[in-house]
């Protein structure tokens, strides 16, 4: 008897002591965001291999070693997951912006814009059935003024989308800014833990974690390191390189049509961003111009096609060459001031000296292009809407089956804690009951040969 075995059962105590510390970390972080899950690696002590003159060893080892804590995590899976949450993050964006401008448009509904341009073109068909009723007439103006208004106020909210996603976009660079700060400074204190043998994992968590929101916010990629760091990339360009990152800056172009991009600070190229920053790119750059330009269309055929006709028509006062519309020196769609001021300036007749002649009213309400380019308009913007809202729910479910895997790689099953700190215990009170059967069998010894 020997007393390698008190150092046999000493290490394992010490061994199962240190797993039921990490199975404990487990437990209490199971709530935790972008907490890996823990595990002690152990491997036997070996007896020795190299025999000696006089002496050898028995083989049967000396004990067992706790070499290092490690984190449950999957490369793979954790760079898909980056892929997903910015693919996902890039379309909730764009649907957002979809539902706010149909919103905007109220349509279909009784008070929207095609419920107004067919209110108007009405009035019209009032005035041609009474050309020389002053109420008819003042109703039309009415609703013009009304259409109009409506008009100006759609455009002003598309504008206000558009400043908002500027707004937001800027916002969330200044916040990519001091996350990329952040995992650099994490960077450098995890290099100096495992330059000195420590397992920060814990570390290693809460900059995984800052980096994967920078993966749904601009796209990020993450490339790892040796020493435990890590490199971030955007558009292929190193936003964080160990210890030292690099900024952003969000560039609004003077000179319309004021393009809005996202540039590296320290030479203004391009950074190629994606993730939600690219989606409310997509909204100034595309969504938002592309409406207000289609919006801006039907306005336009209004006008031409209204004063085309009306031109060639003759008010009360016997005066022809009038435009009904105009337009305001900011360019949005008007009545005319004459008109607006004074309705029996409407030309309604197509004779100077015919006061009850309602023809050309008649000819102007029997309109139907704007009506038409209106209706195509709405029934392609409801088709964008619902593709996006579409794309995001499949996207969504793959992001959810890559959280799933994940989870299961990386995350902290109770059941699976509980189970372990038993086998802990179990075999930490084995480890003590061999200390003491040892100690037993010692003393028996020491007794017999003393007496």
């Amino acid at each position: 008897m020997s007393f390698d075995g008190l150092r046999i059962a000493l290490s394992s105590l010490q061994a199962q002591r240190r797993a039921l510390e990490v199975t404990g970390q487990n437990v209490a972080n199971v709530a935790t965001q972008g907490y890996s899950r823990q595990s002690v690696t152990q491997s036997a002590n070996a007896g020795s291999v190299v025999p000696a003159i006089f002496s050898r060893s028995s083989g049967v080892g000396g004990g067992v070693l706790s070499s290092s804590v490690g984190r449950a995590r999957d490369q793979f899976i954790e760079a898909r997951a980056n892929q997903e949450h910015a693919v996902e993050s890039n379309l909730t964006e764009v649907q957002g912006t979809l539902d706010r401008i149909e919103l905007s448009f109220g349509e279909p509904g009784d008070n929207g814009l095609g419920a107004q341009i067919s209110d108007f073109l009405a009035g019209w068909d009032d005035v041609a059935n009474t050309p020389n009723d002053n109420a008819a007439r003042s109703q039309l103006v009415e609703r013009a003024q009304t259409l109009v208004t409506s008009f100006g106020q759609i455009d002003t909210t598309l504008q206000a989308v558009r400043a908002n996603s500027i707004e937001e976009l800027q916002s969330s660079i200044v916040d990519v800014n001091a996350t990329a700060s952040r995992i650099a400074e994490l960077n450098q204190q995890i290099q100096v833990a495992v330059n000195s043998g420590l397992s920060p994992n814990d570390l290693m968590d809460q900059r995984d974690l800052a980096a994967s929101q920078l993966a749904s916010s601009v796209g990020a990629t993450i490339h790892p390191m040796g020493n435990g760091i890590v490199d971030v990339y955007v558009g292929g360009t190193a936003l964080v390189r160990g210890s030292s990152y690099n900024q952003l800056q969000v560039d609004v172009a003077s000179a319309p049509p004021q393009t809005v991009s996202v540039v590296w600070s320290k030479d203004s190229q391009p950074a190629g961003v994606t993730g939600q920053a690219g989606g409310r790119l997509t909204t100034a750059n595309d969504i938002v111009p592309r409406y207000r330009a289609d919006l801006a269309s039907v306005a336009t055929q209004l006008h031409d096609e209204v004063n085309t006709i009306h031109t060639s028509g003759f008010g009360l006062d016997g005066v022809t060459g009038r435009d009904f519309f105009a337009y305001s020196s900011t360019g949005a769609l008007v009545v005319d001031p004459a008109i607006a001021a004074n309705p029996s300036k409407v030309a309604a007749s197509s004779s100077a000296t015919a006061t009850k002649d309602g023809s050309i009213a008649g000819r102007i309400a029997a309109l139907t292009g704007t009506e038409s380019s209106y209706r195509d308009f709405v029934v392609r913007m409801g088709v964008e809407s619902q593709t996006a809202t579409r794309r995001v729910e499949i996207q969504t479910g793959i992001t959810d089956q890559v959280d799933t895997a994940r989870e299961s790689s990386s995350g902290v099953d109770v059941d699976e804690e509980m189970t372990n700190m038993l086998m802990y215990q179990h075999a930490y009170d084995a480890a003590a009951r061999l200390m003491t059967t040892i100690n037993d069998s010692l003393d028996t010894l020491i007794n017999l040969v003393g007496r």
